[in-house]
């Protein structure tokens, strides 16, 4: 029997909320490149608004739990700060792990985001098998239900709209072969079907678009805030892309999307993230057991997509490759 290991990653969260530290967090995720000043400024200010982000607690916490279920070493990483994969990777070496199951604490699959993950899962000496997308996991679905649910059963339905949203990508991934879009349309109308909501219910946006200078899937979370016609007294924002709390959350939902809804004298609620709540661990854990047999194969020489390089236009052969290979 192959000694195996699982390794748990995340977005990751600046070290430290000094100007610097986001500047260097910033870099970071602009593949080294330093933003500009006025960028990180932006980003420095709304760290502050939200006290810093929990993400890295959370996540810690998640990991916790699945060690208390699970009699596999638990490793854990972040894709854009310390401890870094590479990092975990190279722990995980010296421990002499031959086979690792490696899942994203993100439950949709995006060239964009979780293809990012793997162009850093590298190793001479450890074969990986990687879990690609988790969001139909009955228990992810059934807590998204549930929470839904606790807000609208005491509204009027013709009082309340729930909004659906998810990270957005760049408009490329509706021409380039991306499952992510169509995972998302999945799981609102799993969610919909689910909480037997009426067109007029719900609405499915997206948000959290970075400015790196490329056209995203729209329409943004803001934007169809302040185009609304038909306008409710109550908005329900449920950001179904992210399972804990940090900075789009806290920021993105709860600061702007809020006050977007006190401008128009709408009520605005979200339900809790799952964070490490009883049904995720249960998710992560079923997960982990539904996958932890499948094959393993050595990560050493596939080339992946780089946002920050990529500007408007078709696919690029290598992501059709990828996508070809990976059956997505």
């Amino acid at each position: 029997m192959k000694k195996r290991a699982i390794l748990i990653m995340t977005y990751g969260s600046p070290n430290d909320y000094s100007f610097e530290g986001i500047a260097d967090f910033f870099t970071n995720i602009r593949r080294g490149k330093r933003p500009k000043e006025e960028e990180i400024r932006k980003l420095y200010e709304n760290y502050k608004k939200i006290n810093s982000s929990p993400l890295q607690k959370i996540s810690k916490k998640t990991v916790e739990l699945l060690k208390e279920r699970i009699d596999i070493p638990i490793y854990f990483a972040n894709k854009f700060s310390y401890p870094f994969i590479f990092n975990k990777i190279e722990e995980m070496e010296n421990d002499k792990i031959e086979e690792c199951l490696c899942l994203i604490l993100e439950p949709h699959y995006s060239i964009y985001s979780s293809m990012g993950y793997e162009r850093f899962i590298k190793s001479k000496k450890i074969k990986f098998n990687i879990i690609k997308e988790w969001y139909k996991n009955p228990h992810l679905i059934s807590y998204w239900a549930n929470a839904i649910h606790n807000i609208i059963k005491n509204l009027n339905p013709s009082e309340y709209r729930v909004i659906f949203s998810a990270h957005s990508v760049p408009i490329m991934a509706t021409t380039c072969g991306d499952p992510y879009i169509k995972q998302i349309i999945d799981n609102v109308t799993i969610l919909k079907e689910k909480l037997k909501l009426k067109d007029e219910n719900f609405a499915r946006v997206w948000q959290s678009e970075s400015d790196i200078g490329m056209e995203w899937v729209k329409p943004d979370v803001i934007e169809y805030i302040k185009s609304e016609k038909n306008i409710k007294k109550n908005y329900i924002f449920v950001p179904i892309s992210f399972i804990s709390d940090h900075i789009e959350t806290l920021f993105d939902n709860d600061i702007r999307c809020y006050e977007e809804c006190k401008k128009l004298n709408i009520n605005y609620f979200r339900p809790p993230s799952p964070n490490y709540n009883k049904k995720l661990i249960d998710a992560l854990e079923e997960e982990i057991k539904k996958n932890i047999n499948n094959n393993y194969t050595y990560k050493n020489n596939e080339k992946f997509a780089n946002e920050m390089e990529i500007k408007k236009g078709e696919m690029p052969d290598f992501i059709k490759k990828i996508l070809q290979k990976n059956k997505i």
